[in-house]
């Protein structure tokens, strides 16, 4: 095999230049190594030749080798221990190369000097072995086919191109059958290919006329589900119903899909019919489906529609154009052995002689041994950190080679200024920083501390403020207040003698709970001093500390509508939207409630003496005998009494409401039957 360092130049050359690609063809010829012995069978005895030819001994009898030529045998035995030997595989392998059996004695002879005696070739073989039937055997099983021509380059196209696999063409004498193929290509009409791919839901296909795309298409649908791998397509197989509305969803995109698909290739069915070559990449059933279905103009048996012989992305506009521009590139090699080191190195072959030698000498990691996790980790050894003594501290204190020399000075200085480093690992980064000269990560420190004080200090300024703010209530608002919570109903006598700014006596709030007057008019549930407050400039939109309005805070329905009431009457006078009111209410209006609300009451009234007169017609029938149930006026059902739907249930004489009363009657009746 060829090593990294030697880097094998080619030059690359399209099918649709024609220029270059007829320059090519002059004085073309197939490659030596695709080229095999020509055999003309022309009568009995040629025939019996080539039979003696693969075989040592003559033909085969059924009891006979015809590889090794041995036989016949005497027991089934002897021949199964024969076809087990070493020297029948090795002759075997021969025979795919193109090689000529072995005696036993030559088999022997080969095998004296390795003590291993295996199928493989050994070295003396492999050194007096023809490179000719190698290449034979490597380009027969190439995706590509080789050529030659009059300056001895040697050029690779794709076998897909030239020929279907169902057409074999022959590679006896000179290959005239491949030169036309290659020939052929240069002719306007071969160069128009058509290229098709589906895969996973996505559809890319186009036309191409030489390297120019005369049409092109891409198609995306939902058609897989993540992580369900080959389960869907074996339960659509199966014919399962959907167990989820993902799965509906994704079997009917898949319907879909494929209905799409053909209808594009059935759109493009005349530019397809002019068409020379049809490439198309579509792996599994269902993908198949959507090329080669029902509906579609393409069948498999076309000898124009031709597999991509090698793997490809997902379909997309960009990857067509790239298979297309692949399929259609000539490799071109300057000389035969450079050819012949690019093949053999493509196939892979194994690595003889001195090179495996020298892979023997490497040594071989050997094996790691097993780690056994419930044992602790053994732990490397660390020195033991030095004590000193110091002034400041009372204690010895201990250093190791982390610590800064510094650290104890800074420590007491930090103590003494009321600042107090949350670990030794501040201390380390601080003089680290310190000995770096690193100003700005000095400024960013104060600044992010200086933050954080700020941010600490917020809080409690906040209730410093709420502390200091003291505000003195008058003495007729404190009254206010006391007459509000006292038995009286009415704040006459005080609104009278009021002297100063009422609206604003209204409004103040207490301290304690932020509760205005008309708050506490309407929690001690006194509506008609909620419509005196209101008068007077109570304003309803004012909310208490916990945010709620007179309103919302009281629960007392005629309180509520009181506040509504006012609304009515005075709709302009505050904005009743932010006080969490919930409309006007007029005397009409409380009147038409007050009787709808009777009539509920009425009506739930009646349908509680009907069901309590049900209940008793349902008892008494229960307390019947069977016979006399059966001759009932209006029979009911016979376990529970609730009246028979149009088509009751029965069976015998028996009549009952629902199934489970029939079937809990069966169950029951054998034990109590009635007389």
């Amino acid at each position: 095999m060829s090593s990294k360092t030697d880097i094998i130049k080619t030059k690359t050359v399209r099918v649709f230049d024609l220029d270059d690609y007829e320059k090519l063809l002059r004085g073309i010829q197939v490659a030596a190594c695709m080229i095999t012995e020509s055999h003309q069978i022309v009568d009995e005895q040629s025939v019996i030749k080539r039979l003696n030819a693969l075989t040592i001994n003559g033909a085969s009898d059924g009891n006979c080798c015809s590889c090794c030529g041995v036989g016949p045998f005497e027991t089934r035995a002897q021949q199964t221990a024969h076809y087990k030997h070493h020297w029948h595989t090795h002759n075997l392998k021969r025979k795919l190369f193109g090689k000529g059996a072995l005696t036993l004695g030559q088999f022997n002879s080969r095998h004296d000097d390795n003590s291993s005696v295996s199928g493989s070739d050994s070295e003396t073989e492999s050194t007096n072995s023809t490179p000719a039937s190698d290449l034979f055997a490597a380009a027969t099983r190439h995706c590509k086919a080789f050529f030659t021509n009059k300056t001895g380059q040697v050029f690779c196209i794709y076998r897909c191109i030239l020929h279907h696999k169902k057409e074999e063409l022959s590679t006896d004498g000179e290959g005239f059958a491949w030169i036309e193929r290659c020939q052929r290509l240069t002719i306007p009409g071969y160069q128009r290919w058509a290229v098709l791919m589906v895969s996973g839901g996505h559809f890319a296909g186009a036309i191409f006329s030489g390297a120019v795309p005369v049409v092109h298409k891409t198609f995306h649908s939902y058609v897989t589900r993540r992580g369900q791998g080959q389960a869907q397509s074996a339960r659509d197989q199966h014919g399962n119903m959907p167990r989820s509305a993902g799965a509906s969803l994704r079997r009917y995109n898949q319907a879909q899909f494929l209905e799409h698909v053909q209808e594009i290739i059935s759109a493009w069915s005349e530019d397809l019919i002019g068409c020379s070559l049809v490439l198309y990449r579509a792996v599994g059933s269902t993908n198949q489906a959507a090329i080669f279905g029902k509906n579609s103009p393409l069948k498999k048996e076309d000898l124009r529609i031709r597999v991509l012989p090698f793997p490809t992305r997902k379909p997309t506009y960009k990857e067509v154009k790239r298979v297309h521009d692949t399929v259609a590139s000539i490799e071109v090699y300057d000389t035969m052995e450079l050819f012949q080191k690019a093949l053999i190195a493509a196939t892979g072959k194994p690595k003889t002689g001195a090179d495996s030698n020298i892979e023997r000498k490497k040594p071989q990691k050997s094996p790691g041994k097993p780690i056994d996790r419930a044992k602790s980790r053994e732990r490397t050894p660390r020195e033991l950190p030095t004590q000193m003594m110091s002034s400041e501290d009372e204690g010895p204190c201990f250093i190791d080679s982390e610590t800064p020399v510094g650290w104890i000075k800074t420590l007491s200085e930090q103590s003494s200024k009321g600042v107090i480093t949350n670990s030794r690992k501040d201390l380390l980064i601080d003089n680290n920083s310190v000995s770096a000269n690193s100003s700005c990560s000095e400024e960013n420190n104060v600044e992010e501390k200086k933050i954080k004080k700020k941010k600490k200090k917020k809080p409690e300024e906040k209730q410093d403020k709420v502390k200091k703010v003291h505000v003195k209530i008058p003495t007729n608002v404190k009254k206010m207040w006391k007459t509000i919570s006292s038995i009286e109903n009415t704040l006459d006598t005080i609104l009278e003698a009021w002297e100063g700014d009422l609206e604003e006596a209204c409004n103040t709030q207490d301290p304690n709970d932020g509760n205005t007057a008309l708050h506490k008019a309407a929690i001690a549930a006194k509506p008609d001093m909620v419509t005196q407050i209101l008068s007077a400039g109570g304003n309803p939109c004012i909310k208490n500390h916990q945010l709620q309005t007179p309103y919302a805070a009281t629960p007392h329905n005629d309180t509520r509508i009181a506040f509504r009431m006012f609304q009515a009457q005075f709709p302009d006078k505050y904005n009743y939207n932010k006080s969490q009111i919930p409309g006007p209410l007029t005397p009409e209006m409380l009147e038409l409630e007050k009787e709808k609300k009777l009539q509920q009451k009425r009506a739930k009234r009646q349908r509680e003496k009907e069901k309590q007169a049900e209940k008793n017609k349902s008892n008494y029938f229960l307390q019947l005998p069977d016979a006399q149930k059966v001759k009932a006026e209006m029979p009911r059902c016979f376990l529970c009494g609730s009246s028979l739907p149009k088509v009751p249930f029965e069976y015998d004489s028996y009549k009952f409401c629902t199934i489970k009363c029939l079937q809990n009657h069966r169950n029951v009746r054998p034990l109590h039957k009635s007389a």
